[in-house]
């Protein structure tokens, strides 16, 4: 029996395990990481955010010319655990990218909430792509073939775009 390799969630779950348990394993799961399709986007690929805990409100006064913002710690009985959530684009869905390149997103990611970045570990660097620090960690943890895999496919990708022919 042949089995349907469709690119759904379960597929996705999966890979996020494969990546956490093969790549990721020395990093410290300090909140729940949850990963989903997002809307199609044609350059951001994947992003990652920490939801619950704090929420911030921006105030505007006097037509913008003054901010402020106001962090408002939730009561604890309606308090949300802090939780990361990784999406990636629709686009990934079509089965002409190729894993290694799903693969990276992933890991990208997950390199930002290794160092910090949407996630409750310690924050690593002052800004999250400073001197590539993020290919740097995906090729020292050993994903030199995710690293060329997605910097090949970028390369056709945009000449695609340049030339017309693709579209989201």
């Amino acid at each position: 029996m042949i089995q349907n390799l469709m690119r759904d969630h379960s597929w996705l779950q999966s890979k996020l395990e494969e990546l956490l348990k093969t790549y990721f394993a020395d990093v410290p799961i300090t909140n729940p990481i949850e990963i989903k399709w997002g809307r199609e986007a044609k350059f951001r690929f994947g992003s990652i955010k920490l939801e619950g805990g704090r929420r911030i409100l921006k105030l505007r006064a006097f037509g913008g010319l003054f901010t402020r913002k106001i962090e408002m710690q939730e009561s604890s009985d309606k308090k949300l655990p802090k939780k990361s959530i990784i999406t990636i684009t629709s686009m990934f869905k079509n089965e002409d990218v190729p894993v290694d390149v799903v693969c990276y997103t992933i890991c990208h990611e997950l390199t930002h909430y290794a160092h910090g970045f949407s996630s409750t570990n310690k924050r690593m660097f002052k800004h999250p792509h400073h001197g590539g620090v993020v290919n740097a960690e995906i090729q020292k943890r050993g994903g030199t073939n995710f690293v060329k895999a997605y910097q090949l496919w970028l390369k056709e990708y945009r000449r695609q775009i340049l030339a017309g022919r693709r579209r989201i």
